[in-house]
């Protein structure tokens, strides 16, 4: 009897445990017809699977205020196959663990990191792939390994950050003082978000580990998007800088909500670029345009258009696709 009671209560101090943590399982998959021109005039199209990916997230109550939480994701997109032969369809997606509590929060990650002033400055407008696609106008998405960061309380709507970044692009090594060819970052930042405004700003400084050539990089971005009701609203800019060039980035968006199933944006972006020895500058341009319709509340229809215009080439990039999405 004392055993089968000492047992029940075993079981009882598991099923408690396991009842403070929960598991979520979320993701997506879209099918698409695109239809593209290069920069040299070569003509593209056909369909594809995209944007597929599944994701696992765990949060668990520690006590005491404390909260821990996993996610990773997968992505999972069939047989894809690239151009070169390599098969794309399952890979890496972001994944971090994160302890929060009064302190704030703590996160260790490895994480793709798109155009931070395109996430606000872009009002969140339907479009291709994000202007952020390829770097021809916002800085093309970037791996972030071994990425360790620190993030204050909320206090009226705001919060600061600091990131230490290892390996920009750069998959094959880890380590913060690795000897990689690719830089490492240190980010400090300010979120803000109250009502129908969020805005973010945030300073990088670059550094190369094992390079002795390695001309200095810095960056400044600040982006902010307003809910007029009617529509949202954004905008962004960026710099980035060193002792070989200057360039600057700015987007601004706009989405309408036109009903509950459909709405609308757009995004323009331009890109200067300026050698500093010899004050030319190159002059990139463009938008993306786009229409969103929900079949379900999982299940959506979108048609995009997106046109670059590179300040170096007399001919325009043009990409058109039509998608089928299905998130859960």
């Amino acid at each position: 009897m004392k055993k089968s009671l000492i047992a029940l209560a075993a079981l009882a101090a598991f099923g408690t445990a396991h009842a403070q943590s929960a598991v979520t399982i979320t993701g997506k998959l879209g099918g698409s017809y695109t239809a593209n021109t290069s920069n040299t005039g070569v003509k593209t199209s056909g369909f594809a699977m995209q944007d597929g990916d599944v994701n696992f997230v765990v949060v668990e109550d520690l006590g005491g205020g404390l909260k821990a939480d996993v996610f990773m994701g997968i992505r999972l997109r069939g047989r894809e196959v690239n151009t070169d032969g390599a098969s794309d369809g399952i890979g890496s997606r972001n994944a971090h663990v994160r302890v929060t509590g009064g302190f704030g929060s703590v996160l260790i990650g490895a994480v793709s990191s798109p155009s931070s002033i395109l996430a606000l400055g872009g009002a969140g407008a339907a479009g291709f792939k994000g202007l952020d696609d390829g770097g021809e106008l916002l800085d093309a998405e970037t791996n972030s390994i071994d990425m360790f960061q620190y993030t204050t309380p909320t206090i009226m709507g705001a919060n600061a950050y600091v990131q230490f970044v290892d390996n920009i692009g750069d998959a094959a090594t880890g380590g913060r003082e690795s000897a990689a060819t690719t830089p490492s970052a240190t980010v400090f930042g300010l979120n803000y978000a109250n009502g129908p405004i969020q805005a973010n700003i945030d300073t990088t400084s670059f550094k190369i580990n094992s390079s002795t050539t390695f001309t200095g990089e810095s960056r400044v971005r600040a982006s902010a998007s307003y809910d007029l009701g009617v529509a949202r609203v954004g905008l962004g800019y960026q710099t980035n800088n060193n002792t070989l060039t200057d360039v600057k980035q700015m987007v601004v968006g706009v989405n309408v909500p036109v009903n509950a199933q459909l709405s609308a944006g757009i995004n323009y972006a331009t890109r200067d670029t300026e050698t500093l020895s010899t004050g030319a500058t190159v002059t990139n341009k463009g938008y993306e345009a786009g229409v969103n319709y929900s079949l379900s509340k999982r299940t959506a229809v979108a048609v995009s258009y997106r046109l670059i215009n590179e300040g170096a080439s007399a001919i325009d990039q043009k990409h058109t696709r039509v998608r089928l999405m299905h998130s859960f």
